[in-house]
């Protein structure tokens, strides 16, 4: 059996809306682009709740607001690049 290689990481979401409507779906779009399994937690609000990172309710259902902290882990192959394109997405301020 073949050990799935996992990276993580924690970062702050500073866009006003949080991870709400559009950064939502800019997110799930970006997570889709990897064949990674991504994994979502809001670490402020219920860090013990996980959420697809690939599905939009699921991201929507975490209620990250701005400052929240959250934790994105990423399984596979890819799973480097997903973490090193989501942070960039959320840093960007999901490109506004």
């Amino acid at each position: 059996m073949v050990e799935q290689q996992v990276f993580e990481q924690i970062i702050a979401v500073e866009h006003e809306h949080g991870l709400h409507a559009r950064p939502a779906d800019l997110f799930v779009r970006c997570s889709n682009q990897f064949s990674a399994s991504i994994y979502l937690y809001n670490l402020t609000r219920n860090g013990e709740k996980k959420a697809n990172a690939k599905g939009i309710l699921g991201v929507l259902s975490l209620g990250v607001r701005k400052g929240d902290v959250i934790r994105i882990i990423a399984e596979g192959e890819d799973g480097a690049q997903a973490i090193e394109a989501l942070t960039a997405l959320i840093r960007a301020n999901f490109q506004e």
